[in-house]
């Protein structure tokens, strides 16, 4: 089963721009597919995963596998965002 990585961020968050550029190097180091949404401008089927998963901090990242669903919130550094991809 494949795992589904999407990356949240909201319109103007400098938080979420801080935190982008070090996903997406994570991401590739990784050879890792993702999604990425920026609020208010995504489509409402992803908007309805915002209240699903109750995000309500951003930057998030949910990392998806069958039933399980990861959740990391905020802006945290490299090394925690390569364990957290990582897992699962």
């Amino acid at each position: 089963m494949d795992k589904k990585v999407i990356f949240f961020s909201l319109k103007g968050c400098a938080m979420c721009e801080q935190l982008k550029p070090i996903f997406e190097k994570v991401a590739g180091e990784l050879q890792m597919s993702y999604e990425l949404y920026v609020l208010p401008d995504a489509p409402r089927d992803i908007k309805k995963l915002v209240y699903t998963y109750n995000i309500d901090i951003f930057p998030t990242i949910l990392s998806i596998k069958g039933d399980s669903v990861e959740k990391l919130q905020g802006v945290k550094p490299e090394s925690v965002l390569k364990e957290f991809l990582q897992k699962q």
